[in-house]
């Protein structure tokens, strides 16, 4: 199974096979009623909603976290609507609900469309690793590891992973060049 975030099941064997990042969006719409905000810390007024992300495991939201240079910022906004998929958090940006935090890749036709507009792109949004996880046994099948190789490879050479920036006109910063681990970990 392939995961985003960090893996905190023990019972599990993970290997790290990349990494994606975020961009804070929100829909032309939305920003018609309320404004462009400036600076992160804007997200927590009055004035704009989010879309949250919560954990499934506690149900707490996971902050939007913002960084420039030596400054960080963790904040979780006001929210219009608390999802845990991917797909609905999008969804739901795109419906003009509030300020969206999306992977880079799944906004990207989306801002090339216009029904997105990428916010606050003088700080940088979060990266989250990405992992292959297999329950632990003794002698992994040939199939289950051909498999695992497979995937890492592909995550290993996909330009929508490898690079931060999927905005249009935007050149990619030479990609930190996040290649698979090869080392299986246990989680």
């Amino acid at each position: 199974m392939v995961r985003g975030g960090e893996i905190t099941d023990q019972s599990l064997i993970a290997r790290r096979i990349g990494e994606f990042h975020t961009v804070v969006a929100a829909s032309p719409e939305y920003l018609k009623r309320h404004g462009t905000p400036k600076h992160p810390t804007e997200l927590e007024g009055t004035q704009h909603r989010v879309v949250s992300y919560f954990s499934h495991r506690t149900g707490k939201p996971y902050p939007f976290i913002f960084t420039k240079g030596d400054e960080k910022i963790e904040l979780t906004g006001t929210p219009a609507i608390s999802v845990n998929d991917s797909n609905a958090s999008l969804a739901a940006g795109l419906a003009g609900l509030g300020v969206v935090r999306t992977a880079t890749f799944m906004a990207r036709k989306h801002f090339e469309s216009g029904t997105l507009v990428p916010l606050l792109l003088d700080w940088c949004g979060e990266s989250i690793p990405i992992y292959i996880v297999y329950p632990p046994n003794k002698h992994l099948s040939t199939k289950l590891r051909v498999f695992v190789d497979w995937v890492a490879d592909l995550f290993a050479t996909s330009p929508l992973i490898l690079r931060q920036c999927c905005l249009p006109g935007k050149t990619a910063p030479a990609a930190v060049a996040v290649k698979a681990d090869r080392e299986t970990i246990a989680a």
